[in-house]
């Protein structure tokens, strides 16, 4: 029988820096609520998220059967991925739920039933939902310390990053992706899987924002022997500088991340 418990932010990094330093493969995979809709969607036939997903990425419909067991695969070589009954159990995140439809809540109540159809192990470390927010505004230290002086690679559709993140690190590379609607699986996948099979080791840190394909690229960097955390949206409030105002009441803004949030929204 499976317990879960979030494991919190500070041993998370210590993970996350411990890999780096020893050159060791990582990855922190979040699934929120994608993998619960478009794995409702299969289940029950009605294909409603999938053509959604189709026309954001691009994703083809005959690839949604293969793309939930290569999720299953990666999940289950991550290190951590996230329990979204975490937006249940806390009572902070639970703020995060007080706009949810119904038909999500009821996902939510039903994740782990999911998790398990499609052959994720429960029996493992759970991150939160948030994991990638809280990644860089929590604790003493977090993941901005870590990327100090080091090599950092981002999957993202903003080309804005490389200059934020300068500020911090030693030298920043991005591997763009199209923003939603612009084709995502055809106009990259490929290159970008193939390009994290001979780069993945070339960088301290990847940070991927890549949409749902980009739960398949972290697992791969971590096949391949890098450290990949999935920071999701993170890379939207870097550039236009603004938070979830459900995320508020949890962030501790400091000298640190203020230069890529901003304190006063």
């Amino acid at each position: 029988m499976y317990k879960v418990e979030i494991t919190p932010i500070s041993e998370i990094i210590f993970d996350i820096e411990k890999a780096i330093n020893e050159k060791l493969s990582f990855s922190l995979m979040r699934f929120c609520d994608g993998f619960l809709k478009i794995g409702n969607d299969l289940k029950s036939g009605t294909n409603r998220v999938l053509f959604a997903q189709h026309r954001k990425e691009g994703i083809p419909l005959n690839f949604f059967d293969e793309l939930m067991k290569e999720w299953a695969k990666v999940a289950n070589e991550a290190d951590y991925i996230d329990a979204p009954i975490h937006y249940v159990l806390s009572g902070l995140m639970s703020r995060r739920l007080e706009k949810a439809s119904s038909t999500l809540r009821s996902l939510i109540g039903r994740w782990d039933e999911i998790y398990s159809h499609f052959g994720i192990d429960l029996n493992r470390k759970f991150c939160s939902p948030e994991a990638g927010f809280l990644s860089f505004i929590s604790g003493e230290k977090n993941l901005l310390d870590l990327v100090k002086d080091r090599n950092i690679c981002c999957l993202t559709n903003f080309y804005n990053i490389d200059r934020k993140l300068k500020l911090y690190a030693n030298s920043v590379s991005i591997k763009h992706i199209p923003s939603f609607y612009g084709n995502h699986y055809d106009v990259c996948f490929e290159s970008i899987m193939s390009e994290i099979k001979r780069e993945a080791c070339d960088y301290h840190l990847w940070l991927v924002g890549a949409g749902e394909l980009g739960r398949v690229y972290t697992g791969e960097i971590k096949r391949c022997g890098g450290v990949a955390v999935d920071i999701g949206k993170v890379f939207d409030a870097w550039t236009y500088r603004r938070v979830d105002p459900r995320l508020k009441s949890i962030i501790k803004f400091n000298s640190k991340n203020e230069l890529l949030f901003d304190k006063k929204i």
